[in-house]
């Protein structure tokens, strides 16, 4: 089957961040289907180009290609933000009619539904199946992070392509449960809805046992503080990790230390508010081959939300999926329709926004037994088996590609 997927934040497997598409479609080309992303040049979030020599080209990243796009380059979350989206939707249309070849489904994925309603078009003159896949809720995310309000014209007109792009699509695939009756609220079929989590490659558990670049640091502060509770990802408003540094506030420094690894735009205020503790520890971004053996370095694993009704849709962290693959004790912070650390028993949850809360959290789990521990390592790889294995999402998606639902429909995935 041939199969084009526009995401417009798409990654290879070698960067940090979401390599959902890449993962599927790695795992599809390897039974033969040909896989083909729509992806932009230029890197959001890090401003910057991926290739400053080149614009426009082609790249075949282990037999999935790449069609990387310009698109406007911007800085910030402005006016120029939309252009760059707006762009993206142009571009795509313009590459993919340049292709001779006749997709047999095209994937419009959003963040931005610019991509979705680019997928469209091109499923219209290209007679292809259209898949629209949503993994944030525009404009619902927008209003209720408090973005922008119900009334503003970029959140009139995100509402407007939705409905567009969900009337229209053959079939709907989410990444959060609680999409499928928001979705359906709309007056869309629920029975044209599937859901299709963010997954995880099992052969990387390979990757733990490479040593990580950041031994030598983490060994000192083991040494300095005991134990270390460890964050992996973005540093950006969502992650909420304020919460994180003041729970520092509640233990002392000769029990555990924090570490957190990553980049994003709160990352230097983060710093800021960490200078009146000697416990606190941030390290730059790390090459994703590293991330799984740095997480197995720590005693404890935190995530932490905001607390925001908009989690009632559900969540699709891709760094709970390293964190279970490791299986330490995670610390959860966070009110979601989908608790996976609950549903997992790989840890234990409080309440968001909660320092206190937070810190005494820590502070159970760093008190857990040995067969304690083990116990939660094999809740977490059992867990991720059942529902977060690659190779089981990568066939969903192409029996929903291929409008084979009654597959998708026996495994309990769906509306």
């Amino acid at each position: 089957m041939k199969i084009w997927i526009l995401n417009h934040v798409a990654l290879k497997p070698n960067e940090s961040g979401i390599t959902r598409h890449y993962d599927i479609s790695k795992v599809l080309e390897q039974q033969g289907h040909d896989i083909t992303i729509f992806a932009s040049s230029f890197l959001a979030y890090m401003f910057k180009w991926r290739d400053p020599n080149r614009k426009n080209y082609q790249e075949n990243v282990n037999g999935v290609l790449f069609e990387w796009l310009w698109t406007f380059p911007y800085k910030g979350n402005g006016v120029r933000r939309i252009i760059n989206m707006i762009s993206y939707f142009f571009m795509s249309i313009f590459r993919g009619l340049q292709k001779k070849e006749k997709p047999d489904a095209i994937v419009g994925s959003s963040v931005h539904l610019f991509a979705c309603l680019a997928g469209y078009y091109l499923s219209k003159w290209k007679k292809a199946t259209y898949i629209v896949e949503i993994r944030d809720l525009w404009p619902r995310t927008l209003i209720d992070f408090g973005s922008m309000s119900e009334r503003h014209p970029a959140a009139i007109m995100f509402g407007a392509i939705e409905k567009f792009v969900y009337k229209r699509a053959d079939r709907i695939i989410v990444t959060l449960p609680g999409a499928i009756d928001y979705i359906s609220s709309l007056g869309i079929d629920k029975n044209k809805i599937y859901y299709i989590p963010n997954g995880i490659n099992l052969e990387r558990e390979q990757e733990l046992s490479k040593k990580p670049s950041l031994t030598d640091e983490i060994n000192e502060i083991k040494e300095k503080h005991g134990k270390v509770a460890m964050y992996v990802g973005a540093h950006g408003m969502a992650n909420s990790l304020e919460t994180i540094v003041e729970s520092a506030a509640y233990i002392p420094s000769d029990q555990v230390a924090y570490v957190f690894v990553g980049d994003g735009p709160e990352k230097p205020k983060l710093k800021a508010m960490a200078k009146e503790f000697d416990h606190v520890y941030f390290f730059d971004s790390i090459p994703k081959h590293e991330v799984l053996s740095t997480l197995s370095m720590a005693d404890v694993l935190v995530v932490s939300m905001l607390n925001t009704p908009l989690y009632k849709y559900g969540i699709s962290l891709n760094k709970l999926n390293d964190y279970l693959l490791v299986g330490k004790p995670v610390l959860f912070a966070g009110n979601v329709l989908n608790n996976i650390i609950n549903n997992a028993n790989a840890g234990i949850t409080v309440e968001p926004e909660n320092a206190e809360a937070m810190a005494n959290g820590i502070k159970e789990l760093l008190e857990l037994t040995t067969e304690d521990k083990e116990r939660i390592k094999e809740n977490s790889y059992k867990y991720l088996v059942e529902n977060h294995d690659m190779k089981k999402l990568a066939k969903m998606f192409l029996d929903i590609c291929q409008l084979n639902t009654n597959t998708v429909k026996k495994r309990g995935i769906g509306s």
